[in-house]
């Protein structure tokens, strides 16, 4: 008897999980279980369990219309809950989800939007873009705008950069007499491609930091995959459909529309700056030139490139080498390119009111407000990915890819690409994809940042009516819904499935 329990020790060992750390008491590490029948057992629950909290998300997002950061929450809750964590231990890996992650992209998200602010507000964002229409012509237009939007796409979110460049499009729409929307279609592809795949924007920052990848790789291959997909996506599709819109006159009809919001809104702005100039306590100074604006951008890309290849450009340990690591991390990065655009951009700010360190500081307090939705989103995001991995069902849903032989770039978009046609949200496509995958990033001989690639390209694909941003472009380009699905979402598909071409493209390169 004592040999036999002594073997029953032997056959049962504690599990452990690739998360180094053991797995929470649960009904799958019962020493009385036989090992093999309590791993098919447990692995078919946990994956029951991780493919009923996306199923739970869609319902609460989709459905119920619940904000998403609630519905993660509730879904990280109902997962750890229902794989059979100790109920103690839900809300304490809940936290510790939320607390690692925020660690590593809050102030980087929070300096970016400072950055994006003084951009917009010096009005260097509009000069680069008028600087780069003008000077192309009419048949560079196309791969003017694809650049602008790739360009000033870095530091802003989707949303500012589309406000941003927009009467810029309006204005070359009137020059060309097509519709805005085949106008946009190349600026519409850069500003979407850098969102979904390239740090420090919220989602590819977030899978970045679950997949441990090296931000100047990362940014440096994305570029090498947003390229192609941009192309393709905006200056190719566009002359496609603009094609299609010269020969038939019944689709130009359907797209003849009125004033869109953008072009309403500049003309508001400049009949509001012409009424309220009298009251102005300091007269308007001249806004930012394109190199100010260009040089803003570009610098903390220039600073995370250096530390990524500090190596290379200096003697390991050395006083230069650990220089260049410390200015290359994305926190001092951008805290260095704030500070810059505070005194480059800083005194070109387009009001007339409180000029100084004042209107400084109220600006840098103003430009949190637009990512506080993102960041209470991404928090939550954290959370569940802390659960998925202390339940082990991050794990069993990655022990079953890896039977499956799935190639894992392909594994990631895949499931970025359900979730983002099942939720409409690319954040939380790929704050989904990324928690769940993450436990495999360093087992199964793929670059991380090439996972970041993939994941992120996977969430662009097919934009619809369960994503804000279908009616956004909807909205600011005053379409029929037919015609936002025949541009936008196509524009979207297109640059998600290129993005995945170039991606195993890239990896096979680098094999």
């Amino acid at each position: 008897m004592v040999a036999d329990a002594r073997k029953t020790k032997m056959c049962c060992p504690p599990q452990t999980s690739l998360l180094r750390g053991p797995k929470p008491t649960s009904m799958w590490n019962n020493p009385c279980v036989p090992v093999a029948a309590l791993t098919a057992h447990s692995s078919l629950f946990l994956l029951a369990c991780a493919a009923g909290t996306v199923l739970l998300l869609l319902v609460l997002i989709a459905r119920l219309r619940l904000h998403p950061a609630l519905a993660l929450a509730v879904s990280a809750m109902a997962l750890g809950v229902a794989s059979g964590m100790p109920l103690h231990q839900v809300p304490l890996s809940f936290s510790t989800g939320v607390g690692n992650l925020m660690g590593h992209i809050a102030i980087v998200l929070g300096l970016g939007a400072i950055l994006g602010r003084l951009l917009a507000s010096s009005g260097g964002a509009a000069a680069l873009g008028r600087a780069l229409v003008e000077g192309c012509g009419p048949r560079g237009l196309p791969w003017a705008l694809l650049g602008l939007g790739i360009l000033v796409g870095l530091p802003v979110f989707f949303e500012v950069g589309l406000v941003l460049l927009m009467p810029i499009v309006a204005a070359a729409a009137r020059r060309s007499g097509r519709p805005p929307i085949l106008v946009g279609i190349p600026l519409l592809a850069g500003l979407s491609i850098v969102h979904g795949t390239l740090p420090p924007h919220p989602a590819a920052m977030l899978a970045a930091t679950q997949y441990h990848a090296d931000l100047g790789r990362t940014i440096l291959w994305g570029l090498m995959v947003a390229l192609p997909a941009g192309v393709l996506a905006g200056p190719v599709l566009g002359w496609l459909l603009t094609r299609l819109w010269n020969r038939k006159a019944a689709r130009a009809e359907a797209f003849e529309e009125g004033p869109s919001l953008f072009e309403d809104a500049e003309a508001q702005a400049e009949s509001s700056a012409v009424a309220s100039a009298p009251e102005q306590v300091e007269p308007v100074p001249a806004p930012a030139g394109p190199l100010r604006a260009a040089a803003a951008i570009l610098l903390p890309v220039a600073l995370i490139f250096l530390g990524s290849w500090a190596d290379a450009l200096s003697a390991p340990r050395s006083a230069a080498n650990r220089l260049l690591h410390f200015i290359g991390s994305p926190d001092v990065a951008l805290l260095l390119a704030v500070l810059a655009a505070l005194v480059t951009l800083g005194g070109r700010i387009q009001t007339g009111r409180h000029h100084g360190r004042e209107l400084l500081r109220r600006l840098t307090a103003q430009s949190f407000e637009p990512i506080a939705n993102v960041l209470i989103i991404l928090a939550a995001a954290g959370g569940l990915s802390g659960i998925l991995r202390d339940s082990g069902a991050a794990e069993a849903t990655i022990a079953l890819a890896l039977g499956a032989h799935m190639p894992p770039l392909v594994l990631a978009w895949l499931l970025a690409a359900v979730v983002r046609i099942s939720m409409g949200s690319a954040t939380v496509a790929m704050a989904v994809a990324s928690g769940v995958l993450a436990p495999m990033a360093g087992h199964v001989g793929v670059p991380p940042e090439l996972l970041v690639l993939a994941t992120g390209t996977g969430s662009l694909i097919f934009s619809q009516v369960n994503d804000p941003g279908f009616w956004m472009i909807q909205s600011f380009f005053n379409m029929e819904m037919k015609e936002t699905f025949a541009t936008w979402t196509v524009l979207e598909t297109v640059l998600s499935v290129t993005g995945l071409c170039a991606t195993l493209l890239l990896s096979a390169v680098l094999h």
